[in-house]
């Protein structure tokens, strides 16, 4: 479960890079925050969050704080 974890991040990492910058690379429908990009950036931002509060709470189990 601690690889998926961090695959999640990675992955959500990337969506959220894409998200926010889809003018610039190309793949915008037209120009300005569209729909598309705020649902993969909330997607994004769901990811990061949910993964990093999982592996946070591993690490600290495994320390024991």
């Amino acid at each position: 479960m601690a690889t998926l974890d961090w695959i999640v991040l990675v992955l959500g990492t990337g969506i959220g890079i894409v998200s926010l910058t889809a003018d610039l690379i190309g793949l915008g429908g037209y120009l300005g925050f569209g729909w598309k990009q705020a649902l993969g950036t909330a997607v994004a931002l769901l990811l990061l969050l949910v993964s990093s509060i999982r592996i946070v709470r591993r690490e600290r189990q495994r320390t024991g704080r």
